[in-house]
């Protein structure tokens, strides 16, 4: 080829490799650098989610707050923007800046993972904020705002009503808009109206550069903050509730009785509303605030099941206050007491609920029962087995059932009735973690008994014995504080089962209403104006009758008046009760110990608390030692019902002597007369 040729050729060459070149350069400098500047931008923008202000939780009036929420200037961490190879550097500053130990922030990066968003330490003053923001190279990633924080200023005070915050768990994570970063509601009406109280984010999307320092916001979407809830809550009332249960509780262990919980109900049995919940021990939910609630604080609290509301959460057996539910059965049933041979000759013609007591009841095939009062209580009536509590008479009517089963009555005729009036289910109030206690039957005798579940005895059926036990709120029945309210409200209204609320309204931030709680009527029940007539009289009586058990405790109770000229006193009925709980004791060989006959519910509750007592039927063997819970319902006015009343003291003595003068005080206060310190009343039932 000649030499021009080839130069030509080369040249050619070299020409197109140099094209080549320069497309690629192009390709660099025009097209992939608009990606690479796309990617960068993009890595610039950061949007940041910002938490709704929670809102309020007010009294009944609208005008106290129990838990509110209030701005905090706090550090705020965004580890997406602090570089790997500063981060021990930041947290050496952000300890020295703090006052909080490096390994303990260190700790806190960990915990939140490596992208999280999160406050650190505590409340910060403004002089710190700005130190922060002017010194933006020493710490990347962090930026100063103020952050809603939630305040509960009633401390302890219807803690269990109000509940706490927390972080989220698995079953809170499964909703949506939960995020890992959230504060959720966790117990009372902050679990409850969650949704409501939470309101709804905001975001701003911020520019940044590679140091993750702040250059500017490019948009910003204010968050909507949360309804405030309104309460039926009294809170005038609350305190001097809880007042009264800790004289209670100061009172029986005077007595030497090992109390450690109390609780109490104030009922509207006009619409349902509670006005008062109170239980102890209770806890500051200002704990959980922050989310730092130590290890050892969250045992200790644990260990005296200060978290457990024990109004709607105990399930106990009520003692001799059931026995207000199986008299009104027996009036509106017309169910008499079943004579013991040797009285078969008593003349009932002009009154058929005539029985004679000589404080035991035999039956062929029957131990014999032994009642309260061992020498008896001679001739009474249905009212006056009611204030003098007579445990033989209300044998006698569930022996009367029983004996005449499938024939004049249904053999679970008094379980029927019991959970007519709203026992063995829950309430529906809108707490959470109601327990619905337990009505038993042959049912669930008979399942726990081929289960071997150990509630039950493991020889023998469901017998006549058991529903004897159940007409004195003994054996397997158990309910709640709450529950009892509702029960005594209905049978003292005239029939109406109300369902039980602690929210009255939410409103939205400019005051308009979003949610109303309406009063709800779950059932009525067929009551002649007679029952109710008679049994407002007798259960006056139990606090005002020569022979009512309650009479010492509620003696001289208006403030100038004798008692039998006192108004309000005659507007005042109730019932005392004394439940018998039998504890395990240390025994020396563990065949001693009985097959406990308990209610589930109660099991599971106090295994969840780590107590150990449990539920035995009324014999007491050596390996055992017996325990006995206070009880007072009550109603009052009796001649317009307003107020239900029910007073737990666990573990208190007698209903006579402690519960009953607790009732009396609250019921002093709610019928405007001057409430007298507590003082013991007397012991007058087993």
């Amino acid at each position: 080829m000649k030499t021009g040729l080839r130069l030509a050729a080369l040249g050619g060459l070299v020409a197109l490799m140099f094209s080549l070149l320069l497309l690629r350069m192009w390709v660099l400098t025009v097209t992939d650098l608009e990606v690479a500047l796309e990617t960068a931008e993009s890595q610039q923008i950061r949007t940041v989610v910002i938490e709704a202000p929670r809102g309020d939780i007010f009294d009944r009036e609208g005008k106290e707050i129990m838990a509110g929420t209030v701005a905090s200037l706090r550090v705020i961490v965004d580890r997406k923007l602090v570089p790997l190879e500063q981060e021990e550097g930041l947290i050496q500053n952000l300890s020295a800046l703090l006052g909080i130990p490096a390994v303990e922030i260190q700790a806190e990066f960990t915990a939140r993972g490596s992208g999280a968003r999160f406050p650190l330490g505590d409340e910060i003053d403004e002089a710190t904020g700005v130190f922060v923001l002017e010194n933006n190279e020493r710490f990347p990633g962090v930026t100063v705002e103020a952050v809603p924080v939630r305040v509960y200023p009633l401390g302890e005070t219807a803690a269990h009503v109000v509940g706490y915050i927390g972080a989220p768990g698995e079953e809170d994570l499964t909703r949506p808009y939960i995020s890992l970063a959230d504060r959720v509601g966790k117990f009372g009406v902050e679990r409850y109206y969650d949704r409501l109280l939470r309101g709804t984010p905001g975001a701003v999307t911020y520019r940044v550069n590679a140091r993750g320092n702040i250059l500017g916001v490019i948009e910003e979407i204010p968050p909507q903050p949360g309804g405030s809830l309104v309460t039926t809550i009294d809170l005038d009332l609350q305190r001097f509730v809880e007042n009264t249960l800790l004289s209670a509780i100061a009172l029986a262990r005077q007595d030497g009785e090992p109390v450690k919980r109390a609780s109490a109900v104030v009922l509207d049995v006009t619409d349902g509303s509670v006005l008062a919940m109170a239980s102890l021990p209770s806890f500051d939910p200002a704990v959980f605030s922050d989310g730092r609630l130590t290890e050892l604080e969250w045992i200790a609290l644990s260990e005296k099941a200060a978290f457990n509301n024990f109004a709607i959460q105990g399930a106990y057996p009520p003692g001799s206050s059931f026995k207000t539910i199986v008299y009104a059965l027996a009036a509106e049933k017309k169910i008499y007491p079943v004579l013991q041979e040797e009285y078969q000759d008593l003349d009932r013609s002009q009154d058929p609920t005539l029985f004679f007591s000589d404080g035991e009841l035999r039956f062929p095939s029957t131990p014999v029962l032994r009642d309260w009062k061992r020498k008896g209580h001679g001739l009474v009536n249905l009212s006056e087995s009611l204030r003098q509590s007579v445990n033989t008479y209300y044998w006698s009517i569930a022996l009367q059932i029983w004996l005449n089963r499938g024939v004049g009555y249904e053999e679970d005729e008094l379980q029927l009735w019991a959970r007519q009036l709203g026992l063995g289910e829950p309430t529906g109030i809108d707490l959470p973690f109601e327990q619905a206690g337990l009505v038993p039957d042959r049912e669930w005798f008979q399942y726990n008994q081929q289960n071997q579940t150990g509630l039950v005895r493991a020889e023998g059926g469901w017998a006549g014995g058991d529903v004897m036990n159940i007409a004195t709120g003994q054996g397997a029945l158990t309910v709640t504080p709450l529950q009892m309210a509702v029960a005594y409200g209905a049978l003292l209204n005239g029939g109406t089962v109300w369902q039980p609320r602690v929210a009255e309204s939410v409103r939205d931030s400019e005051n308009n209403v979003i949610f109303t709680n309406l009063p709800s009527i779950i059932r009525k029940i067929e009551l002649s104006e007679e029952t109710v007539a008679q049994l407002r009289a007798d259960l006056n009586g139990v606090v005002n009758g020569v022979t009512g058990t309650a009479r010492p405790a509620f003696a001289g109770f208006c403030d100038d008046e004798r008692d039998f000229e006192c108004a309000a006193l005659q507007d005042v009925g109730g019932k005392t009760g004394t439940a018998e709980i039998v504890q395990e004791r240390e025994a020396t060989d563990p065949a001693d110990i009985p097959e406990p006959n308990q209610d589930p519910y109660d099991y599971i509750l106090r295994q969840a608390e780590g107590r150990g007592d449990e539920y035995y039927g009324p014999e007491i063997v050596e390996a055992q030692q017996a325990v006995d819970t206070a009880w007072f319902v009550g109603v009052a006015p009796l001649s317009d019902p307003r107020w239900a009343v029910a007073i737990v003291i666990d573990q208190g003595g007698s209903g006579g002597r402690v519960a009953a003068p607790a009732a009396r005080r609250v019921f002093q206060y709610l019928m405007g007369e001057d409430p007298d310190p507590l003082r013991p009343g007397a012991d007058t039932e087993r």
